[in-house]
């Protein structure tokens, strides 16, 4: 099963903490409450296929936005290895070796899928998984499962 989920990849905020008067409340970024209902409501309307409820492996790509120097098409007297940059870029070759951390970005969207409810039970049944990020001009979030054995 495939399915491609067209949001920009947010990695799982923190929980925060404050207080309310004498009281102590624990809190998560408004931010990362809408990005992941916007991703689980995805989810839900667009994903038809098997339910998985046993052992499954995931393959996840993370295609994340690039910084302006590596998204600006070069320009005619622009070096050889700065037209060979965008080039990468726009044909999706270049991993993302900064922020934000790959196992926040798995969080985030495994929480959203076990919220949605039509793909499998619990990210608890995930055996398996090989993730990776990439810079892309088109920001989104691939995603395979297989189940094993």
């Amino acid at each position: 099963m495939k399915l491609i989920i067209p949001i920009e990849p947010k990695p799982q905020s923190r929980p925060r903490a404050g207080r309310r008067g004498k009281h102590a409340t624990v809190y998560e970024d408004g931010k990362m409450v809408a990005w992941r209902k916007k991703c689980t409501e995805f989810v839900r309307q667009n994903y038809d296929g098997p339910y998985f409820d046993g052992a499954i492996k995931v393959d996840m790509t993370f295609y994340i936005p690039a910084p302006k120097s590596m998204s600006e098409p070069p320009k005619s007297r622009s070096k050889a290895k700065k037209v060979q940059q965008y080039d990468d870029f726009i044909n999706e070759r270049i991993y993302v070796d900064k922020k934000p951390d790959l196992d926040n970005l798995e969080k985030a969207v495994y929480d959203s899928i076990s919220k949605a409810g039509n793909i499998w039970t619990d990210d608890n049944i995930i055996v398996e998984h090989t993730t990776r990020k990439v810079y892309s001009p088109r920001p989104r979030i691939e995603i395979e499962v297989e189940e094993v054995g």
